[in-house]
Formats: structure tokens, C-alpha cells, sequence
């Protein structure tokens, strides 16, 4: 695969670097995940950004149910993010995403957002 590709998409997620060298991820709607998709995420993160961690934007707003196994893998692969925020939108995906913060403990930087705006500011602060 080339090494200037922008997006990935799959059935379950669509991420993209985005000019400012970020990247966002957005969920396919009420899709619950498992492990393979954490792979399939965390190799697409890889790809677009040449190996170098690197923000992720994630938009968890209408995330479907993660898995245990996929939630770890997460945690596990840390080394391909500089930090993370989420993107909440109502109250169910910020229980989901406060119980992964508070269940996983990340070794990197991690904040839940209610505002694009704001997340991105937050993550132009990490970027390397």
C-alpha cells in the first residue's frame, strides 16, 4: 500500500489523516466492535502515518459496544498514538468512554470532548 493514502475505510470505521497531521476515526453507527477491528484500526493508524505515533480524534457519538479483547488491544498498542480525544455525544457514549478511560488507564493523554473544536485544540498540543 502506498504511503500517501489519506483515508482507510471498512465496514465498521472510516479513518483518515487529516492535513494538519492528525487522525480521525469515526464509527459506523451502533456497530458493536471486537478485537479484529482494533487490529484492522490500529494497522490503518500505522499505515497512514508512516509508523509515527500520532492525535487521534475519535468520534464515539453513535459507537456501537466495544469488546473487552478490543478495548485491551487498544491499551496494548499504545505506541501509535500521541494522544487521544473523543468526541461524546450523548450520554451513553460518555459512559463508554469514561469507562475505558477509567478501566484501561492510557499511558498517554486522553480527554473526552463534546466539541470538534475544542478536541482538536486539546491535540495540537501532541502533535510531533
Amino acid at each position: 500500500m502506498s504511503s500517501d493514502r489519506r483515508e482507510i475505510t471498512s465496514e465498521k470505521f472510516r479513518i483518515w489523516l487529516r492535513p494538519d497531521g492528525m487522525v480521525e476515526i469515526a464509527w459506523a453507527p451502533h456497530v458493536p466492535s471486537v478485537l479484529e477491528d482494533a487490529l484492522a484500526v490500529i494497522d490503518a493508524m500505522s499505515e497512514l502515518t508512516g509508523g509515527r505515533a500520532a492525535p487521534l480524534l475519535v468520534h464515539t457519538e453513535d459507537a456501537g459496544p466495544q469488546s473487552r479483547e478490543a478495548r485491551m488491544e487498544f491499551i496494548r498498542r499504545q505506541e501509535v498514538v500521541s494522544a487521544v480525544a473523543l468526541i461524546v455525544g450523548n450520554p451513553l457514549s460518555r459512559m463508554m468512554a469514561t469507562f475505558f478511560i477509567n478501566v484501561s488507564k492510557p499511558d498517554v493523554p486522553i480527554r473526552l470532548f463534546e466539541d470538534q473544536a475544542d478536541a482538536v485544540a486539546w491535540l495540537k498540543e501532541h502533535i510531533t
